[in-house]
Protein backbone atom coordinates (compact mmCIF):
# COMPACT_ATOMS: atom_id res chain seq x y z
CA UNK A 1 0.00 0.00 0.00
CA UNK A 2 1.62 3.33 -0.86
CA UNK A 3 2.20 5.54 2.04
CA UNK A 4 -0.07 9.07 2.39
CA UNK A 5 1.43 11.74 4.23
CA UNK A 6 0.28 12.41 7.38
CA UNK A 7 -0.12 15.81 9.41
CA UNK A 8 2.32 16.41 12.62
CA UNK A 9 -1.15 16.03 14.60
CA UNK A 10 -1.57 12.23 13.70
CA UNK A 11 2.19 11.59 14.15
CA UNK A 12 1.89 13.58 18.08
CA UNK A 13 -0.74 11.31 18.16
CA UNK A 14 0.98 8.56 17.88
CA UNK A 15 3.93 9.49 20.02
CA UNK A 16 1.00 9.91 23.13
CA UNK A 17 -0.65 6.35 22.11
CA UNK A 18 3.19 4.71 22.27
CA UNK A 19 3.76 6.65 25.89
CA UNK A 20 0.52 5.48 27.08
CA UNK A 21 1.69 1.77 26.79
CA UNK A 22 3.86 2.61 29.51
CA UNK A 23 1.01 3.50 31.80
CA UNK A 24 1.30 0.51 34.82
CA UNK A 25 5.08 1.17 35.48
CA UNK A 26 6.10 3.24 38.31
CA UNK A 27 3.70 6.91 37.88
CA UNK A 28 6.61 8.66 39.96
CA UNK A 29 8.12 8.65 36.57
CA UNK A 30 7.11 10.36 33.48
CA UNK A 31 5.76 7.88 30.53
CA UNK A 32 7.15 8.96 27.00
CA UNK A 33 6.40 8.04 23.77
CA UNK A 34 8.67 9.17 20.44
CA UNK A 35 8.39 8.78 16.61
CA UNK A 36 10.63 9.33 14.31
CA UNK A 37 9.62 10.45 10.62
CA UNK A 38 11.70 10.09 7.77
CA UNK A 39 11.08 10.77 4.01
CA UNK A 40 7.12 11.83 4.98
CA UNK A 41 6.84 8.57 6.83
CA UNK A 42 7.93 6.97 10.83
CA UNK A 43 10.78 4.83 10.05
CA UNK A 44 11.32 4.25 14.18
CA UNK A 45 8.78 4.20 17.03
CA UNK A 46 9.85 3.90 20.95
CA UNK A 47 8.30 4.02 24.42
CA UNK A 48 9.40 3.97 27.80
CA UNK A 49 8.91 1.10 30.25
CA UNK A 50 10.48 -0.75 33.16
CA UNK A 51 11.36 -3.84 31.24
CA UNK A 52 14.73 -2.19 29.27
CA UNK A 53 14.45 1.75 31.36
CA UNK A 54 15.69 2.75 28.20
CA UNK A 55 14.63 6.50 27.01
CA UNK A 56 11.73 6.64 24.29
CA UNK A 57 13.79 8.66 22.02
CA UNK A 58 16.54 6.62 21.95
CA UNK A 59 14.82 3.47 21.52
CA UNK A 60 13.15 5.39 18.50
CA UNK A 61 16.24 6.27 16.77
CA UNK A 62 18.07 2.97 16.95
CA UNK A 63 14.88 1.61 15.18
CA UNK A 64 15.12 4.19 12.74
CA UNK A 65 18.75 3.78 12.25
CA UNK A 66 20.94 5.76 9.10
CA UNK A 67 17.55 6.66 8.31
CA UNK A 68 16.84 9.33 11.10
CA UNK A 69 19.26 11.55 9.27
CA UNK A 70 17.77 14.43 8.56
CA UNK A 71 14.44 13.07 9.76
CA UNK A 72 11.86 14.59 12.55
CA UNK A 73 11.36 13.22 15.98
CA UNK A 74 8.07 13.86 17.69
CA UNK A 75 7.80 13.25 21.07
CA UNK A 76 5.34 13.95 23.78
CA UNK A 77 7.81 15.15 26.51
CA UNK A 78 11.03 16.71 26.70
CA UNK A 79 13.72 14.39 26.27
CA UNK A 80 15.70 13.48 28.77
CA UNK A 81 12.62 13.87 31.25
CA UNK A 82 12.49 9.58 31.22
CA UNK A 83 16.16 8.98 32.08
CA UNK A 84 18.94 9.77 34.67
CA UNK A 85 21.89 10.64 32.57
CA UNK A 86 19.66 13.34 30.20
CA UNK A 87 23.52 14.92 29.07
CA UNK A 88 24.44 11.67 28.07
CA UNK A 89 20.80 11.23 26.01
CA UNK A 90 21.43 14.41 24.08
CA UNK A 91 24.76 13.07 23.00
CA UNK A 92 23.50 10.06 21.73
CA UNK A 93 20.57 11.55 20.03
CA UNK A 94 22.83 14.17 18.03
CA UNK A 95 24.88 11.19 16.45
CA UNK A 96 21.76 10.23 14.43
CA UNK A 97 21.98 14.09 12.99
CA UNK A 98 17.88 14.31 12.93
CA UNK A 99 16.71 17.62 11.49
CA UNK A 100 13.59 18.74 13.80
CA UNK A 101 12.23 18.31 17.10
CA UNK A 102 8.75 18.52 17.99
CA UNK A 103 7.62 18.31 21.77
CA UNK A 104 4.12 18.17 22.93
CA UNK A 105 4.19 19.58 26.02
CA UNK A 106 7.06 21.62 27.92
CA UNK A 107 6.44 22.03 31.77
CA UNK A 108 7.60 24.78 34.38
CA UNK A 109 8.05 21.95 36.55
CA UNK A 110 11.51 20.93 34.94
CA UNK A 111 12.36 23.35 33.31
CA UNK A 112 16.57 23.11 34.02
CA UNK A 113 17.63 20.62 32.57
CA UNK A 114 15.16 20.04 29.39
CA UNK A 115 15.90 24.06 28.60
CA UNK A 116 19.58 23.30 28.63
CA UNK A 117 19.25 20.20 26.47
CA UNK A 118 16.97 21.78 23.80
CA UNK A 119 19.14 25.26 23.93
CA UNK A 120 21.94 22.63 22.73
CA UNK A 121 20.14 20.70 20.17
CA UNK A 122 19.51 24.48 19.02
CA UNK A 123 23.23 25.12 19.12
CA UNK A 124 23.18 21.96 16.93
CA UNK A 125 21.50 23.41 14.37
CA UNK A 126 18.57 21.13 14.99
CA UNK A 127 14.84 22.78 15.09
CA UNK A 128 12.84 22.22 18.35
CA UNK A 129 8.86 23.64 18.25
CA UNK A 130 7.14 22.83 21.09
CA UNK A 131 3.25 22.92 22.16
CA UNK A 132 1.96 20.65 19.69
CA UNK A 133 -1.36 18.94 20.80
CA UNK A 134 0.08 20.62 24.18
CA UNK A 135 -2.85 19.54 25.83
CA UNK A 136 -3.29 16.00 25.26
CA UNK A 137 0.24 15.60 26.27
CA UNK A 138 -0.16 17.31 29.23
CA UNK A 139 -3.41 14.67 30.46
CA UNK A 140 -0.66 11.84 29.72
CA UNK A 141 1.53 12.82 32.46
CA UNK A 142 -0.88 14.60 34.62
CA UNK A 143 0.13 12.02 37.11
CA UNK A 144 4.06 12.72 36.87
CA UNK A 145 3.76 16.71 36.62
CA UNK A 146 1.37 16.94 39.73
CA UNK A 147 3.93 14.36 41.77
CA UNK A 148 6.72 16.15 40.73
CA UNK A 149 5.24 19.67 41.63
CA UNK A 150 3.65 18.58 44.87
CA UNK A 151 4.72 15.74 46.29
CA UNK A 152 1.55 14.69 46.42
CA UNK A 153 -0.54 11.40 44.45
CA UNK A 154 -2.65 11.96 41.86
CA UNK A 155 -6.07 10.59 43.44
CA UNK A 156 -8.70 9.43 40.67
CA UNK A 157 -12.01 8.16 42.45
CA UNK A 158 -14.12 6.12 40.94
CA UNK A 159 -17.33 4.31 41.42
CA UNK A 160 -20.15 2.57 40.01
CA UNK A 161 -23.82 4.38 40.93
CA UNK A 162 -27.01 4.15 39.58
CA UNK A 163 -29.08 6.56 37.82
CA UNK A 164 -30.21 8.59 40.92
CA UNK A 165 -26.68 8.74 42.37
CA UNK A 166 -26.94 5.51 44.25
CA UNK A 167 -24.07 3.14 45.40
CA UNK A 168 -25.95 0.02 47.31
CA UNK A 169 -29.14 -0.20 48.08
CA UNK A 170 -30.88 0.38 51.59
CA UNK A 171 -29.93 -2.90 52.65
CA UNK A 172 -26.61 -2.82 51.25
CA UNK A 173 -26.86 -4.69 48.48
CA UNK A 174 -23.74 -3.42 45.61
CA UNK A 175 -22.82 -5.75 43.90
CA UNK A 176 -22.94 -5.25 40.95
CA UNK A 177 -24.47 -2.00 40.54
CA UNK A 178 -22.93 -1.55 36.59
CA UNK A 179 -22.24 -3.78 33.71
CA UNK A 180 -19.69 -6.99 33.68
CA UNK A 181 -17.54 -4.72 30.98
CA UNK A 182 -17.90 -1.55 33.35
CA UNK A 183 -15.87 -4.05 35.73
CA UNK A 184 -13.54 -4.46 33.83
CA UNK A 185 -12.68 -0.95 33.42
CA UNK A 186 -12.58 -0.91 37.21
CA UNK A 187 -9.14 -3.94 37.12
CA UNK A 188 -7.80 -1.80 34.25
CA UNK A 189 -7.84 1.09 36.67
CA UNK A 190 -6.47 -0.69 38.94
CA UNK A 191 -3.90 -1.66 36.84
CA UNK A 192 -2.88 1.57 36.15
CA UNK A 193 -2.77 2.81 39.25
CA UNK A 194 0.21 2.64 42.37
CA UNK A 195 -2.42 2.31 45.27
CA UNK A 196 -6.11 1.45 45.55
CA UNK A 197 -7.90 2.85 48.74
CA UNK A 198 -10.79 2.03 50.45
CA UNK A 199 -12.63 2.39 53.94
CA UNK A 200 -13.31 -0.05 56.58
CA UNK A 201 -16.87 0.39 55.58
CA UNK A 202 -16.38 -0.87 52.12
CA UNK A 203 -13.97 -4.07 53.14
CA UNK A 204 -16.91 -4.86 56.12
CA UNK A 205 -19.66 -5.05 53.22
CA UNK A 206 -18.33 -6.37 50.45
CA UNK A 207 -14.66 -8.24 51.62
CA UNK A 208 -13.04 -7.16 48.36
CA UNK A 209 -9.73 -8.27 47.16
CA UNK A 210 -8.47 -4.92 45.39
CA UNK A 211 -6.50 -6.97 42.87
CA UNK A 212 -6.77 -6.90 39.27
CA UNK A 213 -8.23 -9.87 38.13
CA UNK A 214 -9.97 -9.42 34.78
CA UNK A 215 -7.18 -7.75 32.78
CA UNK A 216 -3.71 -8.93 32.55
CA UNK A 217 -1.08 -6.28 34.71
CA UNK A 218 -0.07 -5.38 37.74
CA UNK A 219 -2.22 -5.32 41.41
CA UNK A 220 -1.52 -2.03 43.11
CA UNK A 221 -1.02 -1.39 46.87
CA UNK A 222 -4.12 -1.71 49.37
CA UNK A 223 -4.53 0.89 50.95
CA UNK A 224 -8.04 0.53 54.05
CA UNK A 225 -8.77 3.86 56.26
CA UNK A 226 -9.77 2.00 59.36
CA UNK A 227 -10.03 4.59 62.80
CA UNK A 228 -10.66 1.73 65.10
CA UNK A 229 -9.00 -1.39 63.17
CA UNK A 230 -12.35 -3.19 62.95
CA UNK A 231 -10.96 -5.11 59.88
CA UNK A 232 -11.67 -8.82 60.87
CA UNK A 233 -8.76 -11.40 60.78
CA UNK A 234 -10.39 -13.26 58.09
CA UNK A 235 -10.80 -10.51 55.67
CA UNK A 236 -9.01 -11.33 52.28
CA UNK A 237 -7.04 -8.24 52.26
CA UNK A 238 -5.31 -10.37 55.11
CA UNK A 239 -5.41 -13.79 53.48
CA UNK A 240 -4.82 -13.97 49.91
CA UNK A 241 -1.19 -14.62 48.56
CA UNK A 242 -0.06 -11.05 49.31
CA UNK A 243 -1.24 -9.56 52.55
CA UNK A 244 2.05 -7.71 52.29
CA UNK A 245 0.70 -5.47 50.41
CA UNK A 246 -1.96 -3.90 52.44
CA UNK A 247 -1.40 -0.85 54.48
CA UNK A 248 -3.70 -0.28 57.43
CA UNK A 249 -4.51 3.76 57.78
CA UNK A 250 -5.48 4.00 61.76
CA UNK A 251 -5.16 6.85 64.39
CA UNK A 252 -3.01 7.36 67.06
CA UNK A 253 -6.00 6.12 69.04
CA UNK A 254 -6.17 2.83 67.94
CA UNK A 255 -5.81 -0.08 69.94
CA UNK A 256 -1.72 -1.22 69.97
CA UNK A 257 -2.80 -4.74 71.15
CA UNK A 258 -4.69 -5.02 67.38
CA UNK A 259 -2.17 -3.28 65.79
CA UNK A 260 0.62 -5.67 66.96
CA UNK A 261 -2.25 -8.41 65.34
CA UNK A 262 -2.75 -7.12 61.93
CA UNK A 263 1.19 -6.22 61.94
CA UNK A 264 1.54 -10.31 62.17
CA UNK A 265 -1.18 -11.37 59.42
CA UNK A 266 1.30 -9.37 57.07
CA UNK A 267 -0.18 -5.61 57.15
CA UNK A 268 1.39 -3.14 57.71
CA UNK A 269 -0.37 -0.65 60.18
CA UNK A 270 0.06 3.30 59.33
CA UNK A 271 -0.66 5.27 62.44
CA UNK A 272 -1.17 8.67 61.41
CA UNK A 273 -2.79 11.89 63.08
CA UNK A 274 -6.45 11.73 64.29
CA UNK A 275 -8.89 14.88 62.43
CA UNK A 276 -12.49 15.80 63.43
CA UNK A 277 -14.65 14.24 60.87
CA UNK A 278 -16.69 17.02 59.25
CA UNK A 279 -20.46 17.94 60.69
CA UNK A 280 -22.62 17.31 59.93
CA UNK A 281 -21.50 13.53 59.38
CA UNK A 282 -21.39 11.73 56.34
CA UNK A 283 -24.17 9.07 56.46
CA UNK A 284 -23.11 5.41 56.61
CA UNK A 285 -24.41 2.68 54.72
CA UNK A 286 -27.01 1.40 56.57
CA UNK A 287 -25.84 -2.52 56.66
CA UNK A 288 -21.95 -1.44 58.06
CA UNK A 289 -24.07 0.99 60.56
CA UNK A 290 -25.26 -1.98 62.28
CA UNK A 291 -22.34 -3.68 62.02
CA UNK A 292 -19.56 -1.45 63.48
CA UNK A 293 -22.23 1.19 65.64
CA UNK A 294 -22.05 4.79 66.82
CA UNK A 295 -19.68 6.54 63.55
CA UNK A 296 -16.39 8.28 65.87
CA UNK A 297 -16.17 12.01 65.86
CA UNK A 298 -12.32 11.55 64.82
CA UNK A 299 -11.29 9.82 61.77
CA UNK A 300 -7.69 9.80 59.64
CA UNK A 301 -6.25 12.59 58.70
CA UNK A 302 -6.59 11.98 54.45
CA UNK A 303 -4.15 15.20 53.99
CA UNK A 304 -1.38 13.46 56.47
CA UNK A 305 -2.03 9.93 54.53
CA UNK A 306 -1.77 11.57 51.11
CA UNK A 307 1.38 13.04 52.13
CA UNK A 308 3.13 10.55 53.81
CA UNK A 309 1.94 7.98 50.27
CA UNK A 310 3.55 10.72 48.46
CA UNK A 311 6.60 9.85 50.80
CA UNK A 312 6.36 6.37 49.34
CA UNK A 313 6.70 7.32 46.01
CA UNK A 314 3.11 6.32 45.44
CA UNK A 315 2.26 8.94 42.65
CA UNK A 316 -1.18 7.56 41.49
CA UNK A 317 -3.72 6.65 43.94
CA UNK A 318 -7.41 5.14 42.87
CA UNK A 319 -10.44 5.71 45.36
CA UNK A 320 -12.82 3.22 45.47
CA UNK A 321 -15.56 3.78 47.91
CA UNK A 322 -17.18 4.03 50.38
CA UNK A 323 -19.21 7.03 50.13
CA UNK A 324 -17.52 9.04 53.88
CA UNK A 325 -14.38 8.45 51.65
CA UNK A 326 -15.39 9.72 48.62
CA UNK A 327 -17.24 12.59 50.10
CA UNK A 328 -14.47 13.47 53.06
CA UNK A 329 -11.75 13.62 50.35
CA UNK A 330 -13.91 16.00 47.60
CA UNK A 331 -14.85 18.26 50.89
CA UNK A 332 -10.49 18.47 51.16
CA UNK A 333 -10.64 19.51 47.55
CA UNK A 334 -7.73 16.55 47.17
CA UNK A 335 -9.20 14.62 44.03
CA UNK A 336 -8.15 15.54 40.65
CA UNK A 337 -10.30 13.10 38.42
CA UNK A 338 -13.27 11.37 38.93
CA UNK A 339 -14.54 8.86 37.09
CA UNK A 340 -18.26 7.38 37.23
CA UNK A 341 -19.78 4.39 36.05
CA UNK A 342 -23.45 5.20 35.81
CA UNK A 343 -26.01 2.10 35.49
CA UNK A 344 -29.32 2.57 33.91
CA UNK A 345 -31.25 1.83 37.13
CA UNK A 346 -33.29 3.60 39.55
CA UNK A 347 -32.72 2.34 43.55
CA UNK A 348 -34.57 5.40 45.35
CA UNK A 349 -33.34 4.85 49.51
CA UNK A 350 -29.94 4.05 49.47
CA UNK A 351 -26.59 4.57 50.08
CA UNK A 352 -25.56 7.97 48.32
CA UNK A 353 -22.45 8.33 46.60
CA UNK A 354 -21.56 11.73 47.79
CA UNK A 355 -22.81 13.21 51.01
CA UNK A 356 -22.87 16.83 52.38
CA UNK A 357 -20.08 18.49 51.42
CA UNK A 358 -21.29 21.80 53.04
CA UNK A 359 -22.16 23.74 49.65
CA UNK A 360 -25.27 25.57 50.15
CA UNK A 361 -24.88 28.04 46.48
CA UNK A 362 -24.55 27.00 42.79
CA UNK A 363 -21.06 29.18 42.52
CA UNK A 364 -19.16 27.10 45.37
CA UNK A 365 -20.23 23.69 43.34
CA UNK A 366 -16.80 21.56 42.35
CA UNK A 367 -16.62 22.07 38.86
CA UNK A 368 -14.35 20.55 36.02
CA UNK A 369 -12.04 21.56 33.53
CA UNK A 370 -12.83 18.98 31.29
CA UNK A 371 -15.15 16.20 31.01
CA UNK A 372 -15.87 13.56 28.58
CA UNK A 373 -18.40 10.77 28.18
CA UNK A 374 -19.01 7.58 26.88
CA UNK A 375 -21.01 4.27 26.39
CA UNK A 376 -19.79 1.26 27.96
CA UNK A 377 -22.30 -2.10 27.66
CA UNK A 378 -25.30 -0.60 29.01
CA UNK A 379 -23.59 1.92 31.25
CA UNK A 380 -22.55 5.53 30.12
CA UNK A 381 -19.07 6.30 31.65
CA UNK A 382 -18.49 10.08 32.81
CA UNK A 383 -14.69 11.10 33.24
CA UNK A 384 -13.78 14.47 34.39
CA UNK A 385 -10.72 15.98 35.67
CA UNK A 386 -11.89 18.74 38.51
CA UNK A 387 -11.03 22.21 37.66
CA UNK A 388 -7.57 23.61 39.54
CA UNK A 389 -9.49 25.76 42.03
CA UNK A 390 -11.75 22.26 43.27
CA UNK A 391 -8.07 21.07 43.86
CA UNK A 392 -6.33 21.91 47.28
CA UNK A 393 -2.81 21.10 45.68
Amino acid sequence: MKHRMASQEYYMDMAIRLARKGIGRNSARAICGAVVVGGGKPVGYGYADDATDRPAILVALEEAGPLAKDATIYTNVEPGVDCEQPEALLLRILEFRPERLVIGYRSKVLADVPSRILASFESAGITVDTGLCEDQCLETNEVYYKYRQTGLPFVTVKFAASLDGRIATSSGESQWISSPLSLRLAHQFRREHDAVLVGIGTVLADDPQLTVRLVSGRSPMRIVIDTSLRIPDTARLLLDADPHCTIIATTDRADLSRVSRLEKLGAEVLVLPAAPRPAPAIPLDPQISAVSGPRERYGVSLKSLLAMLGERHIASLLVEGGSAVITSLLADRSVDRLVIAIAPKIIGKGTEAIGDLGIERLRDAITFSSTKTWRLGGDIIFDGRLHPTDRSS
